[in-house]
């Protein structure tokens, strides 16, 4: 579980990138594995505290940072996500995925095909679509991508990939905080002492402090607003619920409910917020509290994929989003080197899929969207092809 953070943090007005910055550029490949390393274990925010001490002992510790990060640029450390000898890069299985993927990633999945394959992991964490436009702008060159949903991978094709496969979901969930002032509520919704459209009734309160992701940029953020839809429509609540649970706008990126996806459970956990959106897995793996939704709302069977596309959004550009399952789906990017297909791989073996099930998803018959000809054949091999 990550350390809740010390301070108060703003929430952020548009696609935040704290998490995907983890490159110190293209002339010092050690550094971003240091970034990387210290970014998974909450550097980032620890840093942000650092800011309320006296401006000397900053200055110290900064200075101290940036030496070490000096020390960095000339290392030779293969770890680096966009840089290095191609020799380095092969032995590299660089992946960008889902900040909601980090914890299962950095905490068993990464280490384990690391310690099976023979290669090094190297992640970086961010929203969907903020790492599929990262990728598509030249911005990051991870040879991996692991997405919530396959429409933030099909606009990086046929140039920086051809295919996908779809092996595993989760759902939306409401996660709380159990010292909140509304725990008592929120605990009797989630256990049935009370009925489930109470939930809707209570989100509305005036002063409950309600966590989500951008919509925009990420899945997350859209899943729990076609959730809202959707039970609004279930329950024949009034035809304002959404807008009100919202606080404004669905498509918004500017409202203050909004929180980088990598710091919203942190920031749920620090007592900050009452409530949050969350994912099944991401509130098992974090031992958050819960209300479970029914599956016709929830965004997690694929066999309720059209009762979820009578759910929408529009974001930013006039682009209209439907409900779909929440899928998880990865692809190579670029040319395929032996440690992404050495990745991909051991994530579709029944090792790889058996620790995705530890993790809290429902594993599904891995699909293949694109072109399959394309997949490298060792990972043809392991779906059977």
């Amino acid at each position: 579980m990550r350390a809740a953070p010390t301070l108060q943090e703003p929430p952020a007005a548009g696609p935040a990138r704290s998490r995907a910055g983890h490159e110190m550029g293209a002339d010092s490949p050690g550094c971003q594995g240091f970034l990387l390393a210290a970014t998974s274990d909450g550097y980032v925010r620890n840093m942000v505290a650092l800011t309320g001490m006296r401006g000397a002992t900053l200055g110290a510790l900064l200075t101290i940072t940036c030496i070490g990060l000096a020390a960095c640029g000339s290392s030779s450390s293969s770890s680096g996500s966009s840089s290095g000898s191609s020799s380095a890069s092969s032995k590299t299985a660089s992946v960008a995925y889902a900040a909601s993927l980090e914890n299962l990633n950095e905490k068993s999945f990464g280490p384990a095909f690391a310690k099976a394959e023979g290669f090094t992991y190297s992640g970086r964490a961010g929203a969907s679509g903020d790492l599929e436009a990262s990728i598509a702008s030249g911005e990051i060159t991870p040879n991996v991508f692991e997405s919530v949903g396959g429409d933030n991978i099909t606009p990086l094709e046929p140039k920086f990939t051809k295919w996908y496969v779809q092996y595993a979901t989760t759902s939306i969930v409401v996660a709380y905080n159990p010292k909140s002032k509304y725990a008592s509520q929120f605990k009797a919704i989630a256990s049935g002492k009370e009925p489930l459209p109470k939930l809707f009734t209570l989100l509305q309160t005036k002063g409950l402090k309600l966590g989500r992701t951008d919509p925009n940029v990420d899945p997350q953020g859209r899943a729990f607003i076609y959730m809202l839809e959707l039970a609004q429509m279930k329950y024949h609540l009034p035809a304002d619920t959404v807008t009100k649970i919202l606080g404004g706008p669905a498509g918004s990126a500017s409202s203050p409910q909004i929180f980088d996806e990598a710091t919203l459970d942190a920031t749920l956990q620090s007592g900050q917020l009452d409530a949050s959106s969350a994912y099944l897995s991401q509130a098992l793996q974090l031992h958050l509290p819960f209300i479970a939704l029914p599956a016709d709302i929830n965004l997690g069977s694929p066999n309720d994929a059209a009762q979820y596309a009578k759910a929408s959004v529009t974001i930013t550009g006039n682009v209209t989003k439907t409900g779909s399952p929440l899928t998880i789906d990865i692809t190579t990017i670029g040319k395929p080197t032996p440690a992404s297909t050495a990745f991909v791989k051991y994530t579709l073996s029944p090792t790889g899929l058996n620790l995705y099930k530890q993790g809290g998803y429902t594993l599904l018959t891995p699909q293949v969207f694109g072109s399959k000809s394309a997949i490298p054949a060792p990972i043809a091999s392991e779906l059977g092809g």
